[in-house]
């Protein structure tokens, strides 16, 4: 700005503002848990099924039969044996006696038993029984009495929190001034 011969240079004032945002770190420990399962406690109590198989008739008839079996059966045979030896004694005792009846009965009781000892073959299948079988069923008892688990917690309740406030600095980055400058030639001296 020019008035006459003075010059007025103004500078105007600006100000400065510098901001430092606030800032929040937080650090949070997570809780740990400590978990232990125990095992349950089982307890079995079992019965093993069984089977019997009686095969005594079977082998019995293959001629595999047990000692008292046996002895039974050689009873049996021997006394039949024996009571039919006893009736053929007795009639040819009787034949004998009758000889005054005619006949030659010694030669005809001779001839009768040469024959009697003949060999006769059959032929068979064995074992014509079944076994008996027998089941007895089995049965298992199951008793389990669960265990309850034991949790443990750590809980960290403090957490660690680093803060900063927020910052405004206001400065004057220029300051404001006047400056008054006579440019002109003509210089009064006087005071």
């Amino acid at each position: 700005m020019n008035i006459g011969s003075i010059r007025i240079t103004q500078t105007l004032g600006r100000i400065g503002i510098r901001q430092y945002p606030a800032n929040m770190d937080i650090e949070q420990p997570p809780p740990t848990a400590d978990i232990r399962q125990p095992r349950a406690d089982m307890n079995i109590v079992s019965i093993l099924p069984k089977v019997y198989i009686d095969q005594s008739e079977c082998f019995a008839e293959v001629g595999l039969k047990t000692v008292l079996r046996l002895a039974n059966d050689f009873y049996d045979e021997s006394l039949e044996a024996g009571l039919d030896a006893i009736g053929k004694m007795v009639e040819e005792g009787e034949r004998l006696m009758g000889i005054e009846n005619g006949g030659d009965p010694i030669v005809e009781i001779a001839e009768e038993t040469m024959y009697e000892d003949m060999w006769e073959i059959n032929v068979d299948c064995a074992p014509k029984s079944r076994p008996k079988i027998d089941v007895r069923e089995g049965r298992a008892d199951i008793d389990i009495t669960p265990v309850p688990p034991k949790i443990g917690w750590k809980v960290n309740p403090k957490a660690k929190i680093n803060a900063t406030r927020h910052k405004v600095d206001i400065y004057m980055d220029v300051w404001p001034d006047i400056k008054f400058e006579y440019v002109g030639k003509n210089i009064d001296r006087e005071i």
